[in-house]
């Protein structure tokens, strides 16, 4: 959710309403970073606001915490887990996250040394992929097993 603001903006607007055309666009889209595109609450509803401001408060004090001391912490946004562990038909399969690649993150990340800290987008190899995971396997070596395909 933190991110989701931009899903009114192209092209991340016609991946939201499955009019993406992937012969054209997906060759040009831009995935969305963490440190490049922070979230815009003039474009959230109250309850999505105060959930992305909580989020980016814990970051930051994160970030604080590790550059006045010795810590590593290591913040995650999440893709979309849920209880079938199947990406489903609609857009929400292009931040799925299966619990095979959940477990192998989160191993990655509890094994990363001590010098890594950051926070990283986390998500299966999905088809209409928007958010950027290469932070997460260049720092941790996460490479996600699972993805949702195109659907048919």
């Amino acid at each position: 959710m933190t991110v989701f603001g931009y899903l009114k903006y192209e092209p991340y607007l016609s991946i939201f309403n499955e009019t993406f055309d992937d012969k054209t666009m997906l060759k040009n889209l831009r995935k969305l970073t963490i440190n490049d595109d922070p979230p815009d609450p003039n474009d959230q509803g109250i309850g999505e606001k105060i959930y992305s401001e909580s989020k980016i408060i814990g970051e930051e004090m994160a970030k604080d915490i590790v550059k006045n001391g010795t810590k590593s912490i290591i913040s995650v946004r999440v893709g979309g887990v849920n209880i079938d562990n199947q990406p489903g038909t609609t857009w929400l399969r292009t931040v799925w996250f299966s619990y095979r690649d959940v477990c192998s993150f989160f191993e990655k990340a509890i094994q990363a040394p001590l010098y890594i800290s950051g926070t990283y987008f986390a998500t299966s190899n999905n088809h209409r992929a928007w958010l950027d995971l290469d932070d997460a396997k260049r720092d941790l070596g996460y490479v996600p097993q699972d993805g949702a395909e195109q659907l048919e």
